[in-house]
Protein backbone atom coordinates (compact mmCIF):
# COMPACT_ATOMS: atom_id res chain seq x y z
CA UNK A 1 0.00 0.00 0.00
CA UNK A 2 3.05 2.25 0.35
CA UNK A 3 3.51 2.63 -3.29
CA UNK A 4 0.11 3.97 -3.35
CA UNK A 5 0.56 6.60 -1.12
CA UNK A 6 3.36 7.74 -2.91
CA UNK A 7 1.68 7.42 -5.99
CA UNK A 8 -0.74 10.16 -4.78
CA UNK A 9 1.40 11.86 -3.12
CA UNK A 10 3.53 12.26 -6.49
CA UNK A 11 0.47 12.83 -8.60
CA UNK A 12 -0.78 15.92 -6.30
CA UNK A 13 2.90 17.35 -6.76
CA UNK A 14 2.67 17.17 -10.43
CA UNK A 15 -0.96 18.45 -11.15
CA UNK A 16 -0.52 21.52 -8.50
CA UNK A 17 2.55 22.59 -10.40
CA UNK A 18 0.82 22.19 -13.73
CA UNK A 19 -1.71 24.77 -12.40
CA UNK A 20 0.43 27.34 -11.12
CA UNK A 21 2.89 26.98 -14.47
CA UNK A 22 -0.31 26.78 -16.81
CA UNK A 23 -1.79 30.27 -14.92
CA UNK A 24 -0.34 33.44 -15.81
CA UNK A 25 1.29 35.58 -13.92
CA UNK A 26 -0.77 38.45 -11.99
CA UNK A 27 0.46 41.74 -13.41
CA UNK A 28 0.21 44.83 -11.01
CA UNK A 29 -0.26 47.88 -13.63
CA UNK A 30 0.49 51.19 -12.79
CA UNK A 31 -0.33 54.22 -13.99
CA UNK A 32 2.09 56.79 -14.00
CA UNK A 33 0.42 60.24 -12.93
CA UNK A 34 1.96 63.42 -13.98
CA UNK A 35 2.31 65.46 -10.63
CA UNK A 36 0.69 69.31 -11.06
CA UNK A 37 2.21 72.18 -9.84
CA UNK A 38 -0.49 74.76 -8.37
CA UNK A 39 2.27 77.54 -8.82
CA UNK A 40 1.93 77.48 -11.97
CA UNK A 41 -1.61 77.41 -12.91
CA UNK A 42 -2.79 81.00 -13.30
CA UNK A 43 -6.06 82.92 -14.71
CA UNK A 44 -5.76 84.76 -18.12
CA UNK A 45 -6.18 88.21 -18.45
CA UNK A 46 -9.33 89.56 -21.15
CA UNK A 47 -6.00 90.68 -23.54
CA UNK A 48 -4.62 87.58 -22.96
CA UNK A 49 -7.61 85.37 -24.03
CA UNK A 50 -8.61 88.14 -26.64
CA UNK A 51 -4.80 87.35 -28.35
CA UNK A 52 -5.33 83.51 -28.04
CA UNK A 53 -5.25 82.02 -31.78
CA UNK A 54 -9.19 81.87 -33.03
CA UNK A 55 -10.05 78.55 -34.98
CA UNK A 56 -11.95 79.74 -38.17
CA UNK A 57 -15.31 76.98 -38.82
CA UNK A 58 -14.41 74.86 -41.48
CA UNK A 59 -15.71 76.13 -44.96
CA UNK A 60 -15.72 73.51 -48.10
CA UNK A 61 -15.16 74.44 -51.72
CA UNK A 62 -18.77 74.31 -52.58
CA UNK A 63 -19.99 76.55 -49.92
CA UNK A 64 -17.58 79.03 -51.07
CA UNK A 65 -18.64 78.91 -54.68
CA UNK A 66 -22.53 79.22 -54.00
CA UNK A 67 -23.72 82.29 -56.16
CA UNK A 68 -25.71 84.97 -54.09
CA UNK A 69 -28.63 86.34 -55.89
CA UNK A 70 -30.51 89.62 -55.52
CA UNK A 71 -32.59 92.54 -57.30
CA UNK A 72 -30.73 95.05 -59.06
CA UNK A 73 -31.58 98.14 -61.31
CA UNK A 74 -29.64 98.66 -64.02
CA UNK A 75 -29.76 102.23 -66.30
CA UNK A 76 -30.43 104.92 -67.88
CA UNK A 77 -30.83 103.84 -71.14
CA UNK A 78 -32.13 105.10 -74.55
CA UNK A 79 -34.45 103.42 -76.49
CA UNK A 80 -31.15 102.30 -78.95
CA UNK A 81 -29.88 100.80 -76.07
CA UNK A 82 -32.68 99.56 -74.20
CA UNK A 83 -33.39 97.21 -76.74
CA UNK A 84 -29.79 95.49 -76.59
CA UNK A 85 -29.96 95.79 -72.71
CA UNK A 86 -33.02 93.93 -72.68
CA UNK A 87 -31.69 91.64 -75.14
CA UNK A 88 -28.93 90.58 -73.00
CA UNK A 89 -30.75 89.50 -69.64
CA UNK A 90 -33.79 87.79 -72.15
CA UNK A 91 -30.81 85.49 -73.34
CA UNK A 92 -29.60 84.68 -69.63
CA UNK A 93 -33.70 84.09 -69.30
CA UNK A 94 -33.41 86.75 -66.57
CA UNK A 95 -36.81 88.14 -65.51
CA UNK A 96 -37.03 91.87 -65.89
CA UNK A 97 -39.19 94.86 -66.10
CA UNK A 98 -38.61 98.36 -67.60
CA UNK A 99 -38.78 101.15 -65.23
CA UNK A 100 -39.75 104.70 -67.36
CA UNK A 101 -37.78 107.99 -66.19
CA UNK A 102 -38.31 111.61 -66.55
CA UNK A 103 -35.40 113.43 -67.53
CA UNK A 104 -34.91 114.81 -63.82
CA UNK A 105 -34.86 111.51 -62.71
CA UNK A 106 -32.43 110.03 -65.79
CA UNK A 107 -29.83 112.78 -65.25
CA UNK A 108 -26.74 110.99 -63.86
CA UNK A 109 -23.39 113.34 -63.45
CA UNK A 110 -20.07 111.80 -65.48
CA UNK A 111 -16.53 111.91 -64.42
CA UNK A 112 -14.34 111.44 -67.49
CA UNK A 113 -11.53 111.95 -69.13
CA UNK A 114 -12.23 113.40 -73.09
CA UNK A 115 -11.56 111.33 -75.88
CA UNK A 116 -7.65 110.48 -76.11
CA UNK A 117 -7.73 108.82 -79.89
CA UNK A 118 -7.48 105.31 -80.66
CA UNK A 119 -7.71 102.94 -78.49
CA UNK A 120 -3.74 102.49 -78.01
CA UNK A 121 -3.30 105.78 -76.54
CA UNK A 122 -6.50 105.33 -74.49
CA UNK A 123 -5.09 102.37 -72.71
CA UNK A 124 -1.73 104.09 -72.77
CA UNK A 125 -3.52 107.28 -70.89
CA UNK A 126 -4.76 104.36 -68.58
CA UNK A 127 -1.47 102.98 -67.80
CA UNK A 128 -0.51 106.81 -66.29
CA UNK A 129 -3.81 107.09 -64.46
CA UNK A 130 -2.80 103.54 -62.83
CA UNK A 131 0.71 105.25 -61.74
CA UNK A 132 -1.44 107.97 -60.11
CA UNK A 133 -3.41 105.47 -58.02
CA UNK A 134 -6.60 105.70 -60.09
CA UNK A 135 -8.30 102.48 -60.27
CA UNK A 136 -11.43 102.07 -60.95
CA UNK A 137 -11.62 103.26 -64.88
CA UNK A 138 -13.17 102.08 -68.15
CA UNK A 139 -12.72 102.84 -71.51
CA UNK A 140 -16.11 103.66 -73.06
CA UNK A 141 -16.80 101.55 -76.47
CA UNK A 142 -20.10 103.50 -76.94
CA UNK A 143 -19.98 105.03 -81.06
CA UNK A 144 -20.96 108.24 -79.68
CA UNK A 145 -18.09 108.59 -77.06
CA UNK A 146 -15.43 106.15 -78.20
CA UNK A 147 -11.66 105.96 -76.13
CA UNK A 148 -13.22 108.21 -73.61
CA UNK A 149 -12.69 107.04 -70.17
CA UNK A 150 -15.34 106.88 -67.89
CA UNK A 151 -14.05 107.74 -64.26
CA UNK A 152 -17.48 107.13 -62.24
CA UNK A 153 -20.98 108.13 -62.91
CA UNK A 154 -23.17 109.44 -59.97
CA UNK A 155 -27.18 110.64 -59.45
CA UNK A 156 -25.84 113.11 -56.93
CA UNK A 157 -23.44 115.29 -58.22
CA UNK A 158 -22.08 116.26 -54.96
CA UNK A 159 -20.23 112.47 -55.40
CA UNK A 160 -19.00 113.42 -58.84
CA UNK A 161 -17.58 116.48 -57.70
CA UNK A 162 -15.81 115.11 -55.09
CA UNK A 163 -14.57 112.57 -56.83
CA UNK A 164 -13.36 115.33 -59.19
CA UNK A 165 -11.35 116.56 -56.48
CA UNK A 166 -9.96 114.17 -55.51
CA UNK A 167 -8.61 112.90 -59.07
CA UNK A 168 -6.91 116.58 -58.87
CA UNK A 169 -5.40 115.80 -55.54
CA UNK A 170 -4.01 112.42 -57.01
CA UNK A 171 -2.60 114.75 -60.53
CA UNK A 172 -4.99 114.14 -62.73
CA UNK A 173 -5.41 117.09 -64.81
CA UNK A 174 -7.42 116.34 -67.57
CA UNK A 175 -10.29 115.01 -65.78
CA UNK A 176 -13.70 116.71 -66.22
CA UNK A 177 -17.25 116.17 -64.82
CA UNK A 178 -20.39 116.21 -67.21
CA UNK A 179 -23.99 115.64 -67.19
CA UNK A 180 -25.45 112.52 -69.25
CA UNK A 181 -28.94 111.09 -70.25
CA UNK A 182 -30.62 114.40 -69.87
CA UNK A 183 -32.80 113.25 -72.74
CA UNK A 184 -36.18 112.59 -72.77
CA UNK A 185 -37.52 108.82 -72.85
CA UNK A 186 -35.06 107.37 -70.67
CA UNK A 187 -35.56 104.11 -68.61
CA UNK A 188 -33.72 101.27 -66.49
CA UNK A 189 -34.32 97.65 -65.73
CA UNK A 190 -35.67 96.11 -62.40
CA UNK A 191 -34.10 92.72 -62.70
CA UNK A 192 -35.32 90.64 -60.04
CA UNK A 193 -33.26 87.50 -58.41
CA UNK A 194 -30.28 87.93 -60.28
CA UNK A 195 -26.75 85.90 -59.55
CA UNK A 196 -23.18 87.27 -58.12
CA UNK A 197 -21.96 85.79 -61.42
CA UNK A 198 -24.17 87.35 -63.68
CA UNK A 199 -23.79 90.99 -61.97
CA UNK A 200 -19.45 90.73 -62.52
CA UNK A 201 -20.73 89.89 -66.75
CA UNK A 202 -22.77 92.94 -66.32
CA UNK A 203 -20.11 94.94 -64.97
CA UNK A 204 -17.80 94.41 -67.32
CA UNK A 205 -20.52 95.57 -70.07
CA UNK A 206 -20.46 98.93 -68.63
CA UNK A 207 -18.10 100.60 -71.33
CA UNK A 208 -20.99 99.65 -74.15
CA UNK A 209 -24.00 101.65 -72.14
CA UNK A 210 -21.51 104.96 -70.89
CA UNK A 211 -23.66 107.01 -68.44
CA UNK A 212 -25.35 103.92 -66.76
CA UNK A 213 -24.77 102.07 -63.42
CA UNK A 214 -25.97 98.66 -61.68
CA UNK A 215 -26.82 98.98 -58.39
CA UNK A 216 -28.24 97.23 -55.27
CA UNK A 217 -31.80 97.36 -54.69
CA UNK A 218 -34.38 95.94 -52.06
CA UNK A 219 -36.42 93.36 -54.18
CA UNK A 220 -40.31 94.23 -54.63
Amino acid sequence: MKWLLWFLLFFNVALLAYFNLASPPEVELQIAETPLSPEKIRLLSPEEIDALPKREPATTAESRQVPQYGCYEWGTFSRAKLASAQNYLSRHALEFKVVQHSAEEATRYWVYIPRVGNVQAAQTKMDELRALGVTDMVVVQDQQSANVISLGVFKDEQLATKLLEDLKSKGVSTAVKGVRNQEQGRSSLYISNMSSELVLELEELQPEFPGSELKLVNCQ
